[in-house]
């Protein structure tokens, strides 16, 4: 007895104790676990893992309320903590850290029941078509205005992390937590800035998807292995209708048609009035129709004037209420969710085999039977519209949405102002840049060879940036190489494959390149090592001694040179520039932007960037750079346009 007594004295001892501790205990550990578990939760949702974030997200919802029920639990030991003076004074900011913690696992159920029910479940946006239930897929107008409400809840918890971060006085914190608070605050707003994109996103939908009455829109379909602007020449399109939700293609033998069905015998329209920076459609003859006037990297310009030559062709073309144009590297995105399938002649179709199969191992599968090629094509393309609107993977889908849009293998124009200013917020319309303040580099490829060699071709850029008071001394140097190998099917070798006696040269590229720089930019000088040439009929790619043509588009400036390069070779050109006025002060540093967009290619360009700073330059920052000597070196393959900024102390 006397030994049980000891031993219940022990053990109430033990729990009296444990009851004083735990309050800090479940404060300090719960705060900790909901910050770890909100960090996984967001990882789970980047990569799809549903299962995964909806385990991470409860256990911070149940990490924040044991980080609550701490804090309010007092006790000894917290009073204790109280006095202590230091220890006192942070556990006086702990309610902020406490709320911001339970807001964040709010955000985060929020999050979670999005990716939960939007794209899977009895409640998904997208839905059989009760009319059409074998074949037709629909969008649901009421889920989308229920999910638009999630994002403002979401957003409003995000807005409360960031003012209770806000609130805390970091002089009363130990110095290694105040950074701790600064990056809370930064992710706050970051998210915050997110939430407001898609906010406004919600808010446009619907009227995209047809709530207000029927919508349509031009689909085209290009070809990067013949690069233009945009990314590639459109030899297939098509038109999809959506109606208060509902998508709908042409009947089927309309659903994909070839440009030819309105450029009939390649008629042009010279009386088409041209925008004034649409310079290479007004100097290249043959650019002055429906399936070839997307020259212009800029999509709002060579959105308009495809429509504007469509209906010109075609009196009864009917209006269109925004153009798409999506390339088969959007499709290799895409195959993910829409599933693999096959075509009527047994060939599969996967994101593996999508790229190759659509752009070259198409051309010589069927031999020079080019009616059959066309309706394989044409079947291909109407099987993966079909799957994009009842896709058998949704959030796949919309995963390989985003990283289309990213990279430019699908660019969006809509004629309804409020959206297409909502398009080029989120830099899906493909425009140029304004590069306000900042140097800009881009170099766009116009394929004047005739032919698909594109598929076969690699570029590397190099720019070289040498910081001169507040302007930027540029070179930038491109090499291309036609890497195609023979034979190769007629179709692919295209007026590049022809006999010398009819001017056609076994496998010879013929590439325009264009550099577009800001449009104060003042040229210096330019090279070629390889073979230079003018294009027949047009002064578009014509020298003047040892200077390139030079042209203004969309507020930048443009140098052009042509190039013919035989098979396995690569052949180059420099250009030397001035930009003035690129570097600025800014709280007593020196700052300097440069804005690089891209052009999507099958094979991305290369890209080495080469940054010398003044002479006595203190405390750079060049996130991203690597420093060799006196120079700041980045080299990346370029799938995206990106803004780099460099700082530095004189």
């Amino acid at each position: 007895m006397v030994s049980a007594g000891v031993l219940i004295a022990a053990l109430f001892g033990t729990l009296l104790w444990l009851s004083m501790l735990s309050g800090p205990w479940n404060l300090a550990s719960g705060l900790l676990d909901a910050r770890t578990h909100l960090d996984k939760a967001e990882k789970s949702l980047t990569n799809g893992n549903i299962k995964s974030a909806r385990y991470e997200t409860l256990a911070a919802v149940a990490a924040a309320r044991r980080a609550r029920d701490g804090y309010q639990s007092g006790g000894p030991v917290m009073d204790l903590l109280r006095r202590l003076p230091k220890v006192g004074d942070a556990l006086g900011e702990t309610e902020h850290f406490v709320a911001a913690a339970e807001l964040s696992a709010k955000a985060a159920q929020g999050t979670l029941a999005i990716a939960e029910g939007a794209l899977r479940g009895p409640d998904k946006i997208i839905e059989r078509d009760p009319e059409d239930p074998k074949n037709g897929g629909r969008f649901r107008l009421d889920r989308i205005a229920e999910i638009a409400d999630t994002v403002r809840d979401v957003r409003s918890n995000i807005e409360g992390v960031g003012r209770e971060l806000g609130a805390v006085d970091k002089s009363k914190l130990p110095k290694r937590f105040r950074d701790d608070v600064d990056e809370g605050i930064e992710r706050a707003n970051d998210t915050d800035e997110l939430l407001a994109n898609a906010e406004a996103g919600l808010a446009i939908l619907p009227g995209f998807l047809g709530a207000e009455g029927p919508r349509t829109y031009l689909i085209g379909m290009q070809n990067p292995a013949e690069q233009r602007g945009t990314g590639g020449s459109i030899l297939q399109f098509t038109r999809m209708t959506i109606d208060n939700g509902s998508p709908s293609l042409p009947k089927e033998k309309e659903a994909s048609q070839t440009v030819y069905d309105i450029d009939k015998n390649r008629t042009l329209f010279p009386d088409v009035p041209l925008p004034e920076d649409a310079w290479y459609v007004r100097e290249v003859p043959d650019a002055q129709r429906f399936g070839n006037a997307n020259w212009s990297p800029d999509l709002p310009l060579s959105a308009s004037l495809l429509l504007a030559y469509a209906q010109r062709a075609d009196p009864t073309f009917p209006v269109m209420d925004g153009v798409i144009v999506v390339d088969p590297l959007l499709v290799r995105n895409l195959m993910p969710g829409v599933g693999r399938f096959t075509t009527r002649r047994g060939n599969v179709i996967s994101a593996r085999k999508s790229v190759p199969f659509l752009l070259n191992k198409a051309y010589g599968a069927f031999g020079a039977k080019d009616s059959v090629r066309k309706a394989v094509l044409r079947d291909v393309v109407q099987k993966f519209y079909e799957g994009m609107i009842n896709p058998e993977h949704p959030t796949e889908l919309v995963q390989g949405f985003g990283k289309s849009l990213t990279e430019k293998n699908m660019q969006v124009w809509l004629r309804d102002p409020n959206e297409q200013a909502f398009i080029e917020m989120m830099d899906w319309d493909g425009g140029l840049d304004e590069a306000k303040g900042a140097d800009y580099f881009n170099v766009v490829e116009q394929n004047v060879g005739g032919n698909k060699l594109d598929y076969f071709e690699e570029q590397t850029y190099q720019l070289d940036v040498t910081i001169d008071g507040d302007d930027a001394i540029d070179t930038a140097k491109v090499d291309i190489t036609n890497g195609v190998y023979l034979p190769q099917h007629r179709r692919v070798m295209g007026d590049s494959g022809g006999p010398p006696e009819t001017g056609g040269k076994h496998g010879t590229t013929r590439p325009m390149m264009n550099l577009y720089a800001p449009g104060a930019a003042q040229f210096g000088e330019g090279t070629v090592d390889g073979t230079r040439v003018s294009l027949g009929g047009s002064s578009i790619a014509t020298w003047t001694g040892d200077t390139p043509p030079e042209h203004l588009e969309v507020g930048k400036k443009v140098w052009t040179v042509a190039l013919e390069i035989p098979v396995q070779d690569t052949q180059s050109f420099t250009f030397g520039y001035r930009v003035p006025d690129v570097v600025h002060t800014v709280d007593s540093r020196r700052v300097y932007r440069l804005v690089v967009q891209h052009q999507a290619k099958i094979n991305p360009e290369r890209l080495i960037i080469r940054i010398r700073v003044p002479e006595g330059a203190t405390g750079i920052k060049a996130r991203g750079f690597e420093r060799k000597g006196d120079l700041l070196v980045l080299e990346r393959i370029v799938k995206t346009d990106f803004e780099l900024e460099v700082s530095w102390q004189e």
